[in-house]
């Protein structure tokens, strides 16, 4: 009866140290693979995050503008810190409020958004190139001859575009874990027919580009 005792106490301290010896391998392996995706030369650490936003207001004597818009963007740096690539999203959300042609005042939220992919070249500390392609769903609020809202129907007027831009410009960031940056883009796809000025200015914040 004792050596029964004594064999199955000896399995028992054999099965708990084996058992906590695999499940230090398999943790070691764990963290192995962990930490190799957050050293220095990880996928992780060769990421860089950022953001573009805007805030205005505007008036004119029948129509005032609030406008709100965020585009945050994630990079990817493909060779050290000056090949960089990576998605980038945004959205802009309107509100307006002013006379309409039928003289009545009228409320409108229209919210455009876009989405893309960008490149980076970063030869210099401060300086680096962008280019981007850009998918954008733009709504568009019509104006009469004399300024007012265009009502038809008892609804102002909503329309939306779509388009295909392509940026390339330069920006500028100040450095650093924390950054701001400033870019000034041209889109080479502007329609031929349209008003608008080609430019686009940006103004945002980065960390770790």
């Amino acid at each position: 009866m004792k050596k029964f005792i004594w064999f199955a106490l000896l399995a028992l301290i054999f099965s708990v140290v084996t058992t906590n010896d695999a499940y230090a391998q398999k943790r070691k392996k764990r963290s192995t693979k962990t930490d190799s995706y957050f050293d220095e030369s990880g996928f992780a650490n060769k990421l860089w995050y950022g953001g573009n936003f805007n805030l205005g207001f505007s008036g004119s004597g029948e129509t005032n503008q609030f406008v709100f818009g965020l585009s945050p963007m994630v990079g990817y740096k493909l060779w050290k810190d000056v090949v960089s690539v990576g998605p980038r999203a945004g959205f802009t959300y309107n509100f307006i409020k002013g006379r309409g042609s039928d003289l009545a005042i009228y409320k409108v939220k229209p919210t455009s958004w876009n989405i893309g992919a960008f490149a980076r070249v970063k030869p210099l500390a401060n300086l680096f190139a962008h280019f981007e392609y850009e998918y954008a769903s733009t709504k568009v609020v019509y104006l009469d001859q004399f300024g007012l809202l265009l009502v038809q129907n008892g609804e102002v007027v909503v329309d939306k575009e779509v388009r295909d831009n392509v940026y390339v410009g330069l920006g500028y960031t100040s450095g650093g874990l924390w950054a701001y940056e400033i870019l000034l883009l041209y889109n080479v796809n502007a329609p031929d027919g349209d008003l608008e000025l080609p430019f686009n200015f940006r103004f945002g914040i980065t960390y770790k580009f």
